[in-house]
């Protein structure tokens, strides 16, 4: 097993990690010139000095360092000289802080990076977004070391299992605790905020980002669709190992110290007994009832505070019905498997899901301007 973790720039951290099988950390300071996949108002403020400090109590660890360059756009300013020339100061002054390689989003900033230091490690971020074996091929040709694929093809065994053959070519990366819904039509949109809000030259200022509202309300909704997620359990990493695959990635990087090394010991373990969203990311249930608190909106989503979702009651092979049946094909009402096991697993205030029956409701878009930090001068650290 290798774990790929995110850091909160906390030196102690890496005193922790170094219990476990971790062999790379990643972050980037809060705001960067070509953003990256976290909005900046999540992020700990983070200057040259105190990255080549961590970089190097990494190293002395015998921990690697990825830099997250990994935006979803660029907003066309790759076709501005003035741009590459500083993005190639960016990433020369990067290098000598001590980076080993890069996490990057668009094939632009392979080719950009390959061409200046055709040595460094390039992760392929989930940002991405590949899900073929096309893409991942040509990912593959154009010199990345690893792909990190989408948490949507954390289930998909059929592509797993076709991806297999490049093993000696390329590691495969899996993220295993976020918590994106399946089929999330909000994904993009919320790529391209956190990557805009992001980017230092960026005029975007606010201090949430709205799509994770919509995320909470389908949660809310039917809270089946934590099931539906496609985090992995600790007690499942076997499914992938037997694949060959034994990189796996904990997003962690606005996570404080105790929640990260929790996650890294359950996954380092392969098991964990408590309330799986402890390990998760889940900023439905953590970030979202905090925000409306703080506008004074609605406490419809308190309810997912209040949200368990037994680890210990997993039946031992649910994951196998998986292998054998395709969610990118049949529908979910139709299929009906994670209700069962939502059943099995989820209680709320101690409530069984059968005993729960809340009035659906529509996310409060017109809050959505009092995200600007033109309206407030609050921010949510809380997701």
């Amino acid at each position: 097993m290798r774990l790929v973790v995110g850091t909160n720039f906390d030196d102690k951290l890496i005193d922790e990690l170094k219990k476990y099988p971790v062999r790379y950390i990643f972050g980037s300071k809060t705001k960067t010139l070509t953003g990256h996949g976290r909005a900046s108002f999540v992020l700990p403020q983070v200057d040259d000095e105190r990255l080549k400090e961590h970089i190097q109590i990494a190293h002395d660890a015998g921990i690697k360092f990825l830099y997250t360059m990994n935006t979803a756009t660029l907003n066309g300013k790759e076709y501005s000289q003035k741009f590459l020339e500083s993005l190639k100061k960016e990433i020369d002054n990067l290098v000598n802080l001590g980076v080993d390689g890069f996490i990057v989003g668009m094939p632009f900033l392979v080719h950009f990076i390959k061409n200046e230091y055709p040595d460094l490690e390039i992760s392929i971020s989930s940002f991405s977004r590949v899900y073929n074996i096309r893409e991942f091929e040509e990912y593959v040709n154009m010199g990345a070391d690893t792909i990190i694929l989408h948490e949507d093809d954390n289930r998909n065994f059929s592509l797993l299992n076709s991806l297999s053959k490049f093993r000696n070519k390329v590691d495969i990366e899996l993220i295993l605790n976020n918590s994106c819904l399946w089929g999330c039509p909000y994904r993009r949109t919320h790529d391209i905020i956190s990557s805009v809000t992001s980017q230092s030259d960026s005029e975007v200022n606010v201090w949430f980002e709205y799509p994770i509202l919509f995320c909470a309300t389908d949660v809310r909704n039917d809270l089946a669709n934590i099931i539906r997620m496609r985090w992995i359990r600790p007690e499942d990493l076997r499914h992938y190992e037997e694949l060959g695959i034994d990189r796996f990635k904990i997003a962690s990087r606005n996570k404080k110290t105790d929640w990260i090394v929790r996650a890294v010991k359950a996954y380092s373990q392969g098991r964990y007994e408590g309330n799986l969203l402890d390990i998760v990311s889940y900023p439905q249930g953590r970030a979202v009832p905090a925000v409306m608190k703080k506008i004074n909106g609605p406490n419809d989503y308190d309810v997912l505070t209040q949200v368990y979702v037994d680890n210990t009651k997993f039946p031992p092979n649910w994951l196998s019905y998986f292998k054998y049946n395709s969610c990118e094909t049949r529908s979910c009402e139709e299929c009906r498997y994670c209700d069962i096991i939502a059943e099995k697993v989820i209680t709320v205030q101690g409530k069984p899901m059968s005993e729960i029956s809340l009035p659906k409701i529509k996310p409060p878009i017109e809050l959505i301007p009092r995200f600007s930090k033109d309206a407030s001068n609050e921010g949510s650290k809380d997701h």
